[in-house]
């Protein structure tokens, strides 16, 4: 009688022991839900995928366009466009301009035209030695030039120029200013 005594409260403890497991075990898996609930909500409402530390090579039949690095990238599936932080755009150039860099705190990705619209204090430099900066700029993709409608201040050696509104040919580095133009040479420099 003390055996099955001792049997029944052995199958008893394991029976609580089994139930306490298993509600451990719904608990945890609740609190995990949740927790992942939490984190998909904290995306706005317009961003499909978040990505971090992201890299694009754009090529047309086989040689590389261009490069573009971001801290992070925001899709949006909808309007079909890629928000940008802390961008780092290579440009390939022609044969004396090399590559040409534009930097930016943000730009826009448009993923149908793959076009770039720069953001904030854009920085351009070139491999031969040119500069400039904009509060703003866009690189078109199809036609490889870069675009500003913003003040420019452009250098390049002994020449600097400063006006409103800007179209640089990437493949060339052929350059145009829009409007009030102001040129000052230095004779021998950057040589």
């Amino acid at each position: 009688m003390t055996k099955s005594n001792k049997i029944r409260q052995l199958l008893a403890l394991l029976v609580v022991v089994a139930s306490l497991s298993l509600a451990a075990v719904i608990v945890v898996k609740l609190y995990q839900g949740r927790e992942s609930k939490e984190l998909l909500r904290k995306l706005p409402l317009n961003i499909d995928v978040s990505l971090k530390k992201i890299h694009f090579t754009d090529t047309k039949d086989g040689i590389k366009k261009w490069d573009l690095v971001a801290d992070k990238a925001d899709y949006d599936k909808g309007r079909e466009i890629t928000h940008l932080s802390s961008v780092h755009l290579v440009v390939t150039g022609g044969g004396t301009t090399g590559d040409i860099t534009l930097t930016a705190p943000r730009a826009d990705y448009h993923n149908i035209s793959r076009d770039v619209t720069l953001d904030g204090k854009v920085v351009v430099k070139s491999a031969s030695g040119m500069e400039f900066t904009a509060n703003g700029a866009s690189y078109i993709a199809a036609r490889s030039v870069i675009l500003t409608s913003s003040r420019v201040r452009f250098t390049n050696g002994g020449l600097t120029l400063e006006g409103v509104g800007m179209e640089l040919q990437t493949e060339t580095e052929n350059l145009r200013l829009l409007s009030k133009v102001i040129a000052n040479i230095v004779p021998g420099a950057g040589k």
